[in-house]
């Protein structure tokens, strides 16, 4: 879809007689619903850090630190205008940001989502960084009832929780196909691109020529695409679960680090994936934090 400058978008998969549909509700500039304020969406999430303290002498060793899940949260200002009373534009945003009390990460391979998946997020704050996108749900409305909520002046807080900190470009790196890949990372966090090989066989291999990460695969149906999703590491064959078929790591790399699945580094210009299972057709999003 298409969003302007300071405008939000969230599309969330709801159940209408059993059938999966996609709706968007786009909130803040030009429409009814003005985003005041956002409070979480720049700069980093929180930090879950693995220090530990020294034993019998001051300070710590400085452990790895991980980024914790992201929660966003917008102040909107609802008014009313010649098509309706703030109060049904307030029903409005209600009924579109239903709290979710649990929500699954999409099938990045699939363009229409099961019951119960988080939903999408797309924001553009300016011209330069584009539109981006996130995957979350919402987890709560508070709204100050007072004289001026009766008069058409309503002001509500809507909180998003995000599992994965991370927000990616909109639009889809797709790489040509070919046994031997080259990948990029103008992102600030790691980037996890999902492979498809479509004719795969039945063992084989996937690596990083560069870190010597390998991934070996085994008792692979020949007869059906296989797709790895390096985000969710998760492995499916025709919409079913395939995990099985990774069968070991080959964790050599230059620096002596365990490497595992595959994954693009943050500011990598280039990285090339090899693979002896099958040609690979690679789409990523670069991931900022």
């Amino acid at each position: 879809m298409t969003i302007s400058t300071y405008q939000f978008a969230f599309t969330t998969v709801k159940n209408s007689s059993g059938t999966p549909t996609n709706s968007t509700f786009t909130f803040g500039a030009g429409t009814p619903w003005i985003v005041e304020s956002v409070d979480g969406l720049a700069g980093t999430s929180k930090l879950r850090v693995q220090d530990d303290n020294r034993g019998y002498i001051d300070g710590s060793y400085s452990g790895r630190d991980f980024y914790d899940s992201r929660t966003v949260t917008f102040e909107i200002l609802i008014l009313g205008d010649s098509s309706n009373t703030a109060q049904q534009y307030y029903k409005q945003l209600q009924a579109a940001l239903a709290p979710q009390v649990l929500g699954y990460y999409p099938d990045q391979t699939l363009s229409t989502q099961s019951y119960n998946t988080l939903g999408l997020f797309q924001f553009q704050l300016t011209a330069a960084t584009g539109i981006q996108r996130m995957w979350g749900r919402v987890r709560s409305i508070e709204t100050l009832v007072d004289p001026d909520f009766t008069y058409g002046y309503i002001m509500t807080k809507v909180e998003f929780y995000f599992p994965d900190p991370r927000y990616y470009d909109d639009s889809q790196q797709s790489i040509s196909s070919g046994t031997s890949v080259s990948l990029s990372n103008t992102g600030w966090a790691t980037t996890c691109p999902t492979i498809t090989i479509a004719s795969p066989s039945a063992s084989g291999a996937i690596w990083d020529t560069t870190s010597g990460s390998r991934m070996n695969f085994a008792n692979v149906n020949t007869s059906q695409p296989l797709v790895i999703d390096f985000l969710q590491r998760s492995i499916t064959q025709n919409g079913i679960a395939a995990r099985n078929t990774l069968v070991s790591f080959d964790n050599t790399s230059a620096n002596g680090v365990v490497q595992g699945w595959l994954s693009v580094a943050p500011n990598t210009s280039s990285v090339t994936w090899s693979s002896t299972i099958g040609s690979m057709s690679v789409i990523l999003r670069n991931a900022y934090v």
